[in-house]
C-alpha cells in the first residue's frame, strides 16, 4: 500500500498540472471560433503554457524541489514555447502566401481560357468570318515617316442564304 502512495505522491504534481491545463483548454476553446487570429492565439497560449509548466516541473524535479531551479526551468520552457510558436506561425504565413499566389495564377489562367472560348466562333451562329489583307502606303505626317506595311482586317458579316 505504501508503494502505491509513494507513486501517487510522485505523480500528484503532474496530474494537477494536466488537470489545470485541461481546464484552461476547455474554457478557452470557444474563442477559437471568433476569428482566424484568435484560433492561433489560443494555440500559442496553450503551447507556451504547456512548455512553461513542463519546464518548471523538470526544473523542480532535477533541482531537488528548489524554487530557483523551478523558475529557471519555467523560463527555459517559456523560451522553447515561444520559439515553437514563432516557427509555427512563420510556416503558416509562408503556406498562406504560397496558396494565395497559386490562386492568383489559376485565376489568370482561367480568365485566359474564358477569353479564348469567347473568341472562338460557334459551330453555326449565322455569321461568316473573312479576312482581308490590305496594303497601307507610306505616309509622312507631323515629321513622322511611316513605312508601307500590310494589315489584316477581320470582317464578320451575316451569312448570305444560298436559296434566296
Amino acid at each position: 500500500m505504501r508503494r502505491i502512495l509513494d507513486i501517487f505522491s510522485i505523480c500528484q504534481p503532474l496530474v494537477i498540472a494536466i488537470l489545470a491545463m485541461l481546464v484552461v483548454m476547455l474554457l478557452t476553446q470557444g474563442c477559437s471560433t471568433m476569428s482566424a487570429n484568435s484560433a492561433g492565439g489560443t494555440r500559442d497560449f496553450a503551447t507556451t503554457a504547456a512548455t512553461t509548466a513542463g519546464g518548471a516541473y523538470i526544473g523542480a524535479k532535477e533541482g531537488d524541489g528548489k524554487a530557483k531551479n523551478a523558475a529557471v526551468g519555467a523560463a527555459a520552457g517559456f523560451v522553447v514555447g515561444e520559439a515553437v510558436n514563432y516557427l509555427n506561425n512563420k510556416a503558416q504565413k509562408e503556406a498562406y502566401l504560397a496558396g494565395y499566389e497559386k490562386g492568383q495564377s489559376n485565376a489568370v489562367k482561367q480568365q485566359y481560357w474564358i477569353a479564348r472560348a469567347n473568341q472562338r466562333p460557334a459551330a453555326d451562329d449565322g455569321y461568316e468570318e473573312t479576312y482581308y489583307e490590305i496594303d497601307v502606303p507610306q505616309s509622312d505626317r507631323d515629321g513622322v515617316r511611316r513605312e508601307p506595311t500590310k494589315r489584316v482586317i477581320r470582317v464578320v458579316a451575316p451569312r448570305e442564304d444560298a436559296g434566296s
